[in-house]
């Protein structure tokens, strides 16, 4: 019988292929399936051969079913649910036929999750909502608009209903169990999210240079302030530290910079392709980074899938359980505790290997690449896994 599985996304497949985001098989985990549908709740425009090669497979079909703008609220009455059965049975249900094994996996659990939990109790078969952002704490400072509270307002109504009718939820990390009421824990399965860092990406060559090499990959906002790492750098001496990202905290680094007199030592690159930006992360000799938010970025899954040293700030809420034995450097948050960190790893030049090399072991145990895919596509076709447990598996007192 043929393996159908169809994707439900909420975001612009154009918009991750022009950052360089496509990943050979990313909708198919394991190469599993023989027949992809990619179906989209954005009005989007995908090129066949970008679908195809996220698919992994030739027979891959793109549904455009624009729900999410104005007017697709608006058809759909605000997301309700039987307006979008009716939109479902008429636009995707008639592409299937009875012969096929059919699974339906959405990336995220508001509306893609919602219209996953749907299509599959039209189609009567298995649902998989993938989380892959944590919601439950806000940085100080992250003010939102109004527009932002509106669709937060939806998202939670979408949300609730995706957390009670979907068959399975899958965060991508621990912390977003948080994000999961106690009820549910007995259907919720930490799978990480399959990252494109393969064995050629590997650093070898942990030799010190004339100056530190630091980069630092991520959103520029508020709640993943550089200041902190910045402050760190400037009471060692001959550093250089990248930024690639964007976003409206880069005025407020650069007027840092300028008042310290510190511009030559930091460079900006707004945007990488993924495949390039992971191919590079081996020639600097650390990756730095700050986090208000309660998450394991995935730029630092690259880092230590690479084999890169790696200083953060204590997260924090608890500790999570990827990140606990893990040969992370852990600063406290504060700006000097940052340069005591610094100032330590560069007094054990001659141990920057073993930390490089334990730092991926230890990543490659929870990201591996090849593992997590598999973890998926047992999940998704209800296969036996020793790694698959219900989170509240031995949790419960």
């Amino acid at each position: 019988m043929v393996k159908t599985l169809i994707v439900v996304v909420a975001a612009r497949l154009s918009e991750w292929i022009e950052k360089g985001e496509i990943t050979g098989g990313y909708f198919n985990p394991d190469g599993r399936f023989d027949r992809i549908f990619v179906v989209s709740l954005v009005e989007d425009t995908p090129s066949f051969d970008a679908v195809e090669q996220l698919c992994g497979v030739s027979d891959c079909h793109f549904v455009n079913l624009d729900c999410l703008s104005v007017s697709g609220l608006l058809r759909t009455v605000g997301f309700l649910p039987s307006r979008l059965k009716r939109l479902l049975l008429k636009s995707v249900a008639p592409l299937l036929s009875r012969e096929e094994n059919v699974v339906v996996r959405s990336y995220g659990d508001t509306f893609s999750g919602m219209v996953a939990a749907i299509l599959a109790n039209v189609l009567k078969c298995r649902s998989v909502a993938g989380i892959h952002t944590t919601f439950t704490y806000l940085p100080d400072g992250e003010k939102l608009s109004l527009k932002q509270k509106l669709l937060r307002v939806l998202e939670k109504r979408a949300r609730d209903y995706t957390h009670k009718k979907i068959d399975v939820l899958a965060p991508v990390y621990s912390p977003v169990i948080h994000s999961i009421s106690p009820d549910q824990h007995h259907k919720t399965y930490v799978v990480p999210n399959s990252v494109d860092v393969g064995p050629d990406n590997k650093k070898t060559d942990y030799s010190f240079g004339a100056a530190l090499k630091v980069i630092s990959v991520g959103r520029l906002v508020s709640g993943k302030t550089l200041i902190p790492v910045l402050e760190g750098l400037r009471t060692i001496n001959e550093w250089h530290l990248t930024i690639v990202g964007d976003g409206p905290f880069k005025s407020c680094i650069e007027t840092w910079l300028a008042l310290h007199g510190l511009e030559e030592q930091v460079t900006f690159v707004k945007a990488m392709p993924n495949k390039e930006l992971v191919n590079g992360l081996s020639q600097f000799d650390v990756f730095a980074a700050y986090t208000a938010y309660a998450e394991i970025p995935k730029t630092v899954i690259e880092a230590g899938l690479a084999g890169l040293p790696i200083i953060l700030n204590r997260p924090v809420l608890s500790m999570p359980d990827e990140y606990r034995d893990a040969p992370v450097l852990w600063a406290e948050g504060a700006s000097p505790d940052y340069g005591t960190v610094f100032a330590d790893f560069i007094s054990r030049g001659d141990d920057w290997e073993r930390t490089g090399r334990n730092t991926r072991n230890h990543f490659e145990k929870y990201f591996e690449p090849v593992t997590v895919g598999k973890m998926m596509a047992d999940l998704l076709l209800e296969e036996p896994n020793d790694r698959l447990q219900p989170w509240n598996k031995d949790k419960n007192a």
